[in-house]
């Protein structure tokens, strides 16, 4: 009767979503055109915003919304060639998450996700404490593997396989706040080094060429503390809001109470396959490693892992693999990355721009127009699927804005980062996000409540690093003169 009564209710909202859809292209295509806006850019706007109604409320696969929003850039002209239109799918970005998809899959073809999970969970666990590790070890292996989706795709088996080493249901507070903190908080781990991934890197690029040179050491010492207190901050309350029980879990919750005996001296060794695939993972993190100081795009590392899983006499991965990964993700990544490159090519954010400036007086209170800056950042991070590409554009307006009030540059770009990749209020914000809503419990409502709460807890730790830690790291950088 509940599951009928929630298919209804789904099905009234996809129903919505079709009709919001249409309706926001009729409205666009028809009203005239204000003459501070191209025609072509309010028709861009338009398809995003009906799109993103069809990513929220997927009345239609990902794949086939991601599809129709390439075609309908080109077919209502606003890019003058299809392959313009379809220039996103062209990305690095796209192919390396086919390849982390692949990875992921290796994992749980050769049962690695069960050995890890035994060593998680022990005869003495509780689900809390089991969970507590967890978020450790992906905190810390934020350090030595840069990318965040590839950790997703790790772990996500691994949460499954510990959920139902526990004999819990799909939808338990285990598994709901292991996806949230392996979607909306993993990857803000990796801002912890100026090498941690694409947003640490073109955030450490714009400091370099607008603010000052900053060493890979610096960066260590400004980023490490908040970036942990944030991620253990965040973890720490997702494990509170879904109530993760602290007792352990007796025998007669267990999906099987009685299991065969199993010699236990043979599971605490790797088979050959489980070894070939944790020798392969540990150099691709050595190679991933290395080429953030070589400048190795980490597409290579990732290629390499995939191509020997694929290699006669090995085969870890079938065709059949290929074929089954999260198409709809990877087509939504590429639809989102082509708008965005469309929106540069019409300078689209600079309307939004002028917009905020008739708002903003530059001579209010440095807090308020700060504080104005910010919320506005969250804003349009909300449309966008890369944190980078949404620092690439916003840095240079903030950066701007604090030399005009006399603001210190770098902590504003530091505050601007950590706000950025706490602010996850859609699945299609980044690709952590959407694996886990796509493959775990989370509801498009706890997505969004998520993301407002990290985006809350960001500025609790932007505001205390901004007055407490970050004025004693710059004056010790300053004596020690790195």
């Amino acid at each position: 009767m509940n599951r009928s009564v929630a298919l209804r209710s789904v099905d009234r909202i996809q129903f919505a979503g079709l009709v919001v859809s249409a309706l926001v292209l009729l409205i666009g295509t028809v009203i005239e055109t204000p003459q501070t806006i191209g025609y072509r850019t309010q028709l861009l706007f338009t398809i995003l915003a009906a799109t993103i109604v069809l990513w929220v409320t997927k009345p239609i696969p990902y794949s086939i919304s991601s599809l129709l929003c390439v075609v309908l850039l080109y077919g209502f002209g606003v890019t003058e060639t299809f392959e313009a239109a379809v220039v996103g799918f062209a990305s690095s970005l796209v192919f390396f998450l086919i390849l982390l998809l692949l990875i992921g899959k290796s994992i749980v073809r050769v049962d690695l996700d069960e050995w890890i999970s035994d060593r998680l969970v022990t005869e003495t666990s509780t689900i809390r404490g089991s969970l507590y590790r967890l978020t450790g070890t992906i905190l810390l292996l934020a350090f030595v593997m840069p990318s965040g989706t590839a950790r997703t795709v790790t772990f996500m088996p691994i949460i499954d396989q510990i959920n139902e080493q526990y004999g819990l249901g799909p939808d338990s507070a285990f598994r709901s706040a292991s996806y949230y903190i392996i979607g909306h908080v993993n990857h803000i781990g990796s801002t912890a080094l100026m090498t941690g991934g694409g947003m640490a890197i073109v955030t450490a690029e714009l400091i370099n060429s607008m603010v000052r040179e900053l060493t890979w050491v610096e960066w260590a010492l400004f980023m490490i503390p908040p970036a942990a207190s944030l991620f253990v901050l965040a973890s720490l309350c997702g494990i509170w809001v879904y109530r993760v029980p602290t007792d352990a879990v007796s025998s007669e919750h267990v999906a099987d109470p009685d299991p065969e005996p199993v010699d236990r001296s043979s599971s605490e060794s790797l088979d050959r396959e489980q070894k070939l695939v944790f020798g392969t993972l540990l150099l691709a993190i050595a190679m991933w490693i290395l080429g953030s100081f070589l400048g190795i795009d980490a597409i290579i590392p990732a290629m390499i892992v995939v191509l020997i899983f694929y290699l006669p006499g090995i085969r870890v991965l079938s065709p059949a693999d290929f074929r089954e990964i999260s198409w709809g993700i990877v087509f939504l990544v590429g639809a989102m990355l082509s708008i965005l490159e469309v929106m540069e090519e019409l300078e689209a954010i600079d309307l939004v721009v002028d917009v905020l400036f008739s708002f903003v007086s530059i001579h209010s209170a440095p807090v308020l127009v700060m504080s104005v800056l910010f919320v506005f950042a969250v804003a349009v991070r909300a449309i966008f699927s890369s944190v980078a590409a949404a620092i690439a554009i916003l840095l240079p307006i903030l950066l701007e804005f604090a030399a005009t009030l006399g603001v210190n540059a770098l902590y504003s770009s530091f505050s601007l980062m950590l706000v950025l990749v706490s602010t996850s209020l859609f699945p299609f914000n980044i690709s952590t996000v959407l694996l886990a809503y796509e493959r775990g419990p989370l509801s498009i409502k706890d997505v969004f409540f998520l993301g407002l709460m990290t985006v809350c807890f960001s500025a609790i730790v932007v505001l205390g690093s901004w007055l407490f830690y970050w004025p004693v790291v710059e004056a010790l950088v300053d004596s020690l003169q790195f």
